[in-house]
Order: structure tokens, then C-alpha cells, then sequence
């Protein structure tokens, strides 16, 4: 099923087009988005099929690509001292080029620390921070 990104969509016009692989924009009627479909969005990645229509190709059961794909996980580094800290960092990317590295480090008395850095394809950097203790038995 070939993919593209929406170049624009109107919803009031119904209609738009998705620039394609090919440098050629296909046309979209509202009436070619997939079931649950209602709009698509400037720069969204698609995918769509294509049937022949009045005035020439035009997509159809145009769809956004599934943002649910899962992280790949490039890289893991699992690092243990002599104090019996053990950290383990993770460096993945997803299907949309957002690079996420996950720091985790547990040190000996059981207390945890997760930091999460997500850097998605604009530079844009989002850093997340979750401190657990150990529970005392």
C-alpha cells in the first residue's frame, strides 16, 4: 500500500492532496478516507490506495499511518560497579525518527531512578524524571 504525506486537506472543500514518493500529488475526496477516518492533517504520513476517478488517480481508504508501532530498541548498555549499582540505558526510535533513551539506574539499597529523554525529528527535546524508593521490608 503505497504512503505520503497530506500537502493539504479541507474539510469544508472536502477534498485535498498527498504528495507522493514520485514528486506527483495525488487527489483525496473526503469520500476516499477509510472508515472512522473523518480528516487528515497538513504533513500527516498516509497510506491510501489508488482508483481511477473522473478527472484522473485519486486515493482512497486513505488512512494515517499507525503511530502505534512499536520502539525498536537500537542499543542497551548495562553497566554494574563495584558498589553493586547497576544502571542500564537504552537508546531506541520509533516509527516517526523521535530518538528515546531511557536511563535507568538502581543502586544497592534498592532505590531507583528512571529518566526518560525523548529528541523527536525537530530537535525538540523532552526530558521525564521518576525517582521510586525501594520498599523497606
Amino acid at each position: 500500500m503505497p504512503q505520503g504525506k497530506v500537502k493539504w486537506f479541507s474539510s469544508e472543500k472536502a477534498f485535498g492532496f498527498i504528495e507522493q514518493d514520485n514528486d506527483n500529488d495525488i487527489f483525496v475526496h473526503v469520500t476516499g478516507l477509510a472508515d472512522g477516518v473523518t480528516a487528515i492533517d497538513k504533513d500527516m504520513l498516509v497510506e491510501y490506495e489508488v482508483e481511477q476517478g473522473r478527472k484522473g488517480p485519486q486515493a482512497v481508504n486513505v488512512k494515517p499511518v499507525s503511530a502505534a508501532a512499536p520502539v525498536v530498541v537500537v542499543e542497551e548498555e548495562v553497566i554494574v560497579d563495584d558498589e553493586g549499582d547497576v544502571e542500564v540505558i537504552e537508546t531506541a526510535t520509533d516509527d516517526e525518527g523521535n530518538v528515546v533513551i531511557v536511563d535507568a539506574f538502581q543502586d544497592a539499597e534498592g532505590n531507583v531512578e528512571i529518566t526518560e529523554i525523548v529528541e523527536d525529528a525537530e530537535g525538540n527535546v523532552e526530558i521525564t524524571e521518576i525517582d521510586e524508593a525501594a520498599d523497606a521490608d
